[in-house]
């Protein structure tokens, strides 16, 4: 609920009067108070993997049931912030009104074989996605990769056979992969990547003709093939079109480094013959569930603080630990 919101349901359910202003009064602080409790869970984590390093007799625990595959998905998402609330670049200076910044949105979850069957390998059921887990945060890649590797350790990564992570392909993303998670099966969502080969169709055919399409659709089979040598030479034999305003290099330039530094990411056959999801649908939908659905209403604006405290809430809400986070603080509550 908005702030507005909030207000009018409290005064329907209690005899109390409450302003908007109140109600951030009361939310801003438990919002805090679940960060802090998020970064000490984090650091005792690298903390205690940094002894066990260094310890020579590891502890023993109990044997728990291995986990089949999990899947990590990650994506970012833009929220408007208040002039002035954050560090400014030099551009946005220039320009009147409020300024946009990423919030880095992650998914965990495990998998079982589902009852639907490829559409790429028809003999294969591609996995079930079990209860997702999320984290948000509006943070630099290094630090958000600590955040993300915290719940999904919580979560039990540990005990997994087969770890896949699944992005859009930002260089970002395969950075904090390679060093959090060096074992995990890299796939680039297949639905982002068609949108990279319709870029290339966009910059070199007039929109919307038969030319265009044809040559798109043909690009995108390719895609889905996997056959991403046979694509790149498809885009090198493109008529030459210029470089788009401020950039040294033509679209199609960009597009073919594009999809050979991420050739080994878009075998999506290899993938579907070993049931794997290969969108990263689940990240989208993350991004709207847990930050556009309370962040990015109509004129909302805000600080890093308030921004901070609410994507705390919701997160410890749709992860089912706000009711614990509050039964060990019965203090708060008297």
């Amino acid at each position: 609920m908005t702030l507005e919101e909030a207000a009018t349901v409290f005064q329907a359910v209690l005899p109390l009067k409450i302003s908007a202003r109140q109600v951030q009064s009361l939310m801003q602080p438990v919002g805090e108070e679940l960060i802090r409790r998020e970064d000490k869970q984090k650091e005792s984590l690298f903390q205690e993997a940094a002894n066990k390093q260094t310890s020579v007799h590891a502890e023993e625990k109990e044997p728990q049931e291995e986990i089949r595959r999990m899947y990590i998905e990650l994506d970012g998402v833009l929220a408007r912030m208040r002039r002035g609330s954050v560090l400014m670049e030099e551009q946005e200076m220039k320009r009147a009104g409020d300024v946009y910044r990423e919030i880095k949105v992650g998914a965990v979850f495990t998998a079982t074989r589902g009852r639907r069957r490829s559409e790429l390998v028809a003999e294969t059921f591609v996995d079930q996605p079990g209860p997702i887990h999320y984290v948000a945060r509006r943070t630099t890649a290094e630090t958000f990769g600590r955040y993300l590797y915290a719940l999904a350790q919580r979560h039990g990564i540990e005990r997994a056979q087969q770890v896949v992570v699944l992005g859009d392909g930002a260089v970002w993303i395969w950075r904090l992969v390679a060093e959090h998670f060096p074992q995990a099966v890299q796939i680039v969502d297949l639905w982002h990547a068609r949108e990279h080969v319709w870029k290339v169709a966009h910059a070199v055919f007039e929109r919307g003709s038969s030319q265009e399409v044809a040559w798109a659709k043909q690009a995108c089979d390719l895609l889905s093939e996997g056959t991403i040598e046979d694509l790149v030479a498809e885009i090198a034999a493109l008529p030459t079109v210029p470089a788009e305003p401020g950039s040294a290099r033509s679209v199609p330039e960009i597009e073919m480094n594009y999809f050979i530094s991420n050739a080994a990411r878009m075998r999506y056959p290899a993938f579907r013959l070993q049931g794997m999801q290969i969108g990263s649908g689940i990240a989208e939908a993350a991004c709207k569930t847990v930050v556009s659905t309370r962040a990015k209403r109509s004129g909302m604006r805000w600080t890093p603080e308030g921004l901070n405290a609410v994507l705390a809430l919701r997160v410890a809400v749709l992860n089912g630990t706000y009711s614990e986070f509050w039964k060990q603080r019965p203090h708060l509550v008297a």
